[in-house]
This record gives C-alpha cells, structure tokens and sequence, in this order.
C-alpha cells in the first residue's frame, strides 16, 4: 500500500517557503529522476487533486514541494492558499 502524504496537519497545508537544494524542478535532473518520471509525478498529483511531496520532507513532517506548488498549484492548494491555510516551512537539515 503505498504511503499517505500528510502535508496538511495542525490544521495547515504545509508547504516549502522555497525550493529545496536538490528540488526536482531545478534545472539539471539534480535527483536524477528517469526520463518522464517529473511528468509522470506531476500528472498524477494533478489528476489526483493533490500535490508531490518535498523529497527532503519524506521521512519527517511532510510539506509540499515548492516547485510543484509554484508551478501547479491544484485547486485544493490554491484554495488553501486563499483562505490562510498555508504553513511555509524551511527545508529540514
């Protein structure tokens, strides 16, 4: 069963204040994502109304990606956004 994203908690959708020193959606493949992988994620995460998850967030408190939320935002998230419901966080050391 795959994991279940948790960016929203504490009442908040939280979300990278900036892209992350390895973001996916920095120029380079800096994670060296297969060819189509980012298309792929971002498609799903679309389709399913929801978001991709900030690789360096994975293993603690999960936020979303800055990138994906720059340049996708889907309408639960811009929703979000609109009505205060954004945390911006600081990428984990």
């Amino acid at each position: 069963m795959p994991k279940k994203l948790k960016p929203y908690r504490d009442g908040k959708v939280h979300v990278m204040k900036s892209m992350c020193s390895t973001c996916v959606f920095r120029p380079g493949n800096l994670m060296h994502l297969e060819p189509g992988r980012l298309d792929q994620m971002v498609r799903d995460a679309v389709k399913a109304e929801s978001t991709i998850i900030c690789h360096s967030t994975l293993e603690g408190a999960q936020a979303c990606c800055r990138g994906f939320f720059d340049r996708h935002a889907t309408a639960p998230l811009q929703i979000a956004e609109r009505i205060g419901l954004i945390e911006y966080v600081k990428e984990p050391k």
